[in-house]
């Protein structure tokens, strides 16, 4: 250890012996940071990653040069799939130790290559597509946003959260526990993780006991609070109910009496106030919600204005698609795919029907107002079409109509194509059909296309079958 004064090598005094500083408190900050440097490596190595980035913090508390810790740091949050915060320890890291500094080692590593600097870029433009799609209540939409991000980013562990809590919202608690497994593996002590796996084990088993009076030992777990102590993991057993005499009763009945006493004297009257006060905070809520409803009564005829004004146009573009006679059958499946969508949004599939009828080879050749609305109508019904289908397909499934689950999942698949799991719906409702060649088929394109995924391994396992 060097002297912060000076610079030269300290003994085991407490004073410098070249420029006499007293480095005693000097040399506990040093010995704190590394202890914590010390501590975070060791949970790193045991997949404690949430622990190992809480002890390397606190130890660049204690001296921000540490340059173990800050590059030690970068790595865990990269193991995590957060490649910014990791970059930027690495750089911070940079910049105080210039030379022989392993950190330009994993920068280059990251800006060596254009592609995987873009391929980082588009993931976290997909995860916030996929948090606006949560907003406006498209959670299929989102579903397949976070897939494609965590093909990618195999390690994002926000991601995996992301995704678990969009299946707990579609009542899905099976593939949301295997999610928030899959994030357990890269970090095993996540407190959100954890929290998110507790509820979901809490659910199962009230669904369990709900159904015959007894919870399935498969899925139920043992209501027992571990917490991680260093390396160790301390498991405090569930407590047992004890027996009350006599006189507890009677303890219980003097208290109850005492707090009546005290309530009355003491805590009523600041009640009566704080009732005062509620109700007075309430009118004013109440007013602030009118001026908002009449706000967005006002901001809702603004919309339909323009609506009305978007339908003219529309309705202008047909007329000049038409022409004079109106009869070539491509124009025709055009103004009838427009006249569903204008009509009512919710036919949306069938609007997308008509379209996929109108030939490659006419828009090549159509005018560009033709394309122009063919480009709008396709882009306006897509996402609502994608929910009918998954919807009708689901529907289809429950009644075991599966020529009918086949036919909508083929449809699903060819507006999102990048997600296994409805190739998979759509090969199992083959195989339930009986069409055992189309459903093979299928799992061999599902191998094939996404080979890393889980539905690849299903897939497999389907066809040794």
């Amino acid at each position: 250890m060097k002297c912060y004064a000076c610079g030269s090598r300290l003994g085991p005094e407490d004073y410098c012996q070249s420029c006499g500083a007293y480095v005693r408190t000097y040399r506990h900050i040093m010995c704190m940071s590394n202890m914590l440097y010390n501590e975070g490596l060791a949970k790193a190595n045991v997949r404690d990653i949430s622990g190992a980035i809480a002890s390397l913090n606190e130890s660049l508390k204690y001296n921000k040069r540490n340059i173990d810790a800050r590059n030690l740091l970068g790595l865990c949050y990269f193991e995590r799939g957060e490649v910014v915060p990791a970059l930027s320890e690495w750089i911070i890291s940079k910049n105080y130790e210039s030379k022989k500094n392993i950190a330009d080692e994993y920068i280059n590593f990251l800006q060596s290559n254009p592609a995987r600097l873009d391929t980082i870029n588009q993931t976290i433009k997909k995860y916030n597509q996929a948090l606006n799609f949560c907003y406006q209540n498209s959670q299929d939409l989102a579903m397949v946003q976070l897939k494609k991000v965590l093909s990618i980013n195999e390690n994002l562990i926000k991601g995996y959260q992301l995704l678990a809590l969009l299946y707990i919202e579609g009542k899905d608690y099976d593939k949301a526990r295997r999610t928030l497994l899959r994030a357990l593996r890269i970090d095993r002590n996540d407190t959100t993780t954890q929290r998110y796996l507790k509820e979901i084990n809490q659910i199962i088993t009230e669904q369990a006991e709900a159904g015959d009076g007894k919870a399935d030992a498969a899925l139920v777990l043992q209501d027992i609070v571990t917490y991680q102590n260093g390396n160790d993991t301390i498991i405090q057993p569930v407590g047992t109910k004890e027996k009350r005499g006599f006189s507890s009763i009677i303890n219980i009945v003097i208290g109850l009496v005492i707090g009546i006493a005290i309530s009355w004297y003491l805590i009523l009257p600041g009640k009566i106030s704080l009732a005062t006060t509620e109700n007075d905070e309430k009118f004013m809520a109440v007013s602030e919600e009118l001026n908002v409803e009449k706000a967005s009564h006002q901001e809702s005829i603004k919309k339909a204005e323009t609506l009305e004004t978007q339908k003219k146009e529309l309705e202008h573009q047909i007329e000049e698609l038409t022409g004079t006679n109106g009869a070539t059958t491509e124009n025709d499946r055009l103004l009838r795919a427009a006249r569903l969508y204008l009509e009512d949004s919710s036919n949306s599939g069938k609007t997308m029907d008509e379209l996929s009828e109108i030939g490659a080879d006419y828009l090549l050749e159509s005018s560009d107002e033709f394309r122009e609305l063919y480009t709008n109508l396709q882009e306006r019904a897509a996402g609502d079409a994608l929910k009918s289908y998954i919807s009708l397909a689901k529907e289809a499934f429950k009644t075991k109509d599966y020529q009918t689950a086949i036919e909508y999942y083929t449809k699903v698949c060819e507006l999102a194509p990048d997600d296994p799991e409805y190739l998979m719906n759509l090969a199992y409702a083959y195989t339930e059909s009986g069409e055992t060649e189309a459903a093979a088929e299928i799992y061999r394109r599902v191998v094939a296309d996404f080979p890393e995924t889980e539905s690849a391994a299903e897939a497999a396992g389907f066809l040794a079958e």
